[in-house]
């Protein structure tokens, strides 16, 4: 029966393919919530930062969720911290934090989404503008969203993880090798 020897160097560096996929997985998480913010902005051919807020804040209503001064402060906020929080996915900031807040983020979504097709309400999405129709696609589509934000804060966690033993293992040999 053959063995193999693995040499301690090449137990003590990371696999790279963990790291390849969280990039992947952040940077399209953070497009999509970038795209999603660009959308609430930019309609009809032209910005809107005057009065974005009002028509994005027509859609968070139809949830009949929210009172008013909520509807109004998350129409005004809400685009503004999905370009944040895309940022922050794509330059990989903080990624274990930002990626719990995208996570939850797409949770209330979800929910809110959920509340809405449940009672039969017939109403435009607003994730992506003002032009989707809240149905079974859109439920799909963000639970999958939820899912790859999951994926990406988990394998934040790991990574974070892996790199904290590597350096001890890294730190032991030196002390080994400088006594």
């Amino acid at each position: 029966m053959a063995t193999t020897a693995i040499s301690a160097e090449t137990s003590a560096r990371p696999a790279a393919w963990p790291r390849v996929l969280l990039l992947i997985g952040r940077v399209a998480l953070g497009l999509v919530f970038v795209v999603a913010a660009y959308t609430k902005l930019h309609f009809n051919g032209a910005w809107h930062f005057s009065d974005y807020y009002f028509f994005f804040g027509m859609a968070i209503n139809s949830y009949n969720l929210l009172p008013f001064w909520a509807v109004e402060l998350m129409g005004r906020i809400l685009p503004w911290f999905e370009v944040a929080l895309g940022f922050f996915l794509i330059s990989g900031v903080a990624l274990r934090w930002v990626g719990i807040v995208a996570s939850l983020l797409l949770l209330a979504f979800i929910g809110g989404m959920v509340h809405a097709y449940i009672l039969g309400l017939e109403i435009v999405c607003g994730c992506f503008g003002n032009s989707e129709k809240l149905g079974p696609l859109t439920l799909l589509r963000d639970g999958s969203l939820l899912v790859l934000a999951l994926a990406v804060t988990i394998g934040a966690f790991l990574v974070k993880k892996r790199e904290k033993r590597v350096r001890a293992v890294l730190s032991a040999r030196e002390e080994t090798v400088s006594s």
